[in-house]
């Protein structure tokens, strides 16, 4: 029978010095959302799990000049907090819709960013903030921007040693607007087929878009920004949004799955970054 050791760490420095002397055996545990049914399929067996939800700033979230997330602060917590969500509406958007309530209330968007998925929202909107994370080992801190860190699915440049403490990004300037949209195979606890985050910046005239489900990992439509921010000076039309809904598409690398067609995925993200762009733009 399986029976892993548990340890519960109270302090940074512990959950370090056990990620260190453990050989590779132990992973990072807080809400389980993802860890637990690959343990249940026996896809993964960690000798140690490190459960971090005692260490309390990991659990802290701070809204200010910038927006720090602590790695155990949950998808609920984040949906149902008034000043973030009027600071940063698109991760509030994303947030709302992952899983069920009994997901939201368990899974946490340190855990998000950590298991590297492709269809994250969480992620997605996070990539749309230019989010960072920051790493910790018993070297010490780093910071990685969000874009850098997510290599492909269920893989990060973390190091050996190495795991997610908190998610930081910049408070939008006053003015921004955001909106995060997923298309999904029912309207509730579904993995998304395609989603679109966007940020619009009034005042600077740009906008950011990620796209998740549409790629190895959560990427953003680098061409697309470009192409509104040429267009943005003039005026923002509908020509101008559906010009660049168009061009996001190229920043997709659709596949065939069992969820949907590659063809299919491409239509999604030209259709939700159209209507992401006509609300924030606009409305």
């Amino acid at each position: 029978m399986y029976e892993p050791e548990w340890l519960f760490p109270a302090f940074r420095d512990e959950i370090a010095s056990v990620l260190r002397d453990s050989d590779g055996r132990a992973s990072i545990i807080a809400g389980g959302t993802d860890l637990a049914p690959r343990i249940r399929s026996g896809e993964d067996r960690p000798g140690v799990l490190v459960d971090i939800t005692r260490v309390e700033e990991l659990g802290r979230l701070s809204v200010g000049e910038r927006i720090d997330l602590g790695a155990t602060v949950t998808h609920a917590r984040v949906a149902s907090d008034a000043a973030l969500a009027e600071a940063a509406p698109v991760l509030a958007d994303a947030c709302r819709v992952v899983g069920s309530p009994q997901i939201r209330s368990r899974g946490t968007v340190g855990g998000n960013a950590a298991n590297a998925s492709p269809a994250a929202d969480a992620v997605t909107a996070l990539l749309a903030l230019d989010a960072d994370v920051v790493l910790e080992s018993t070297e010490g801190p780093r910071a990685v921007a969000l874009a850098d860190f997510l290599r492909g699915p269920g893989q990060t440049n973390a190091g050996a040693g190495e795991y997610l403490t908190h998610v930081s990004f910049a408070r939008p300037p006053r003015g921004a607007r955001g909106v995060y949209l997923k298309a999904g195979q029912r309207n509730a606890m579904a993995i998304a087929i395609a989603s679109v985050a966007a940020v619009y910046e009034p005042e600077a005239g740009r906008v950011r878009i990620a796209l998740g489900s549409v790629a190895p990992t959560a990427v953003r439509a680098t061409g697309a920004e470009t192409l509104f921010a040429e267009g943005a000076p003039g005026a923002v039309d509908r020509d101008l949004v559906v010009a660049v809904a168009k061009e996001a598409t190229a920043a997709a690398s659709c596949i065939d799955d069992v969820r949907a067609s590659s063809v299919y995925r491409t239509i999604l993200v030209r259709a939700l970054t159209e209507r992401a762009l006509e609300t924030i733009c606009l409305s």
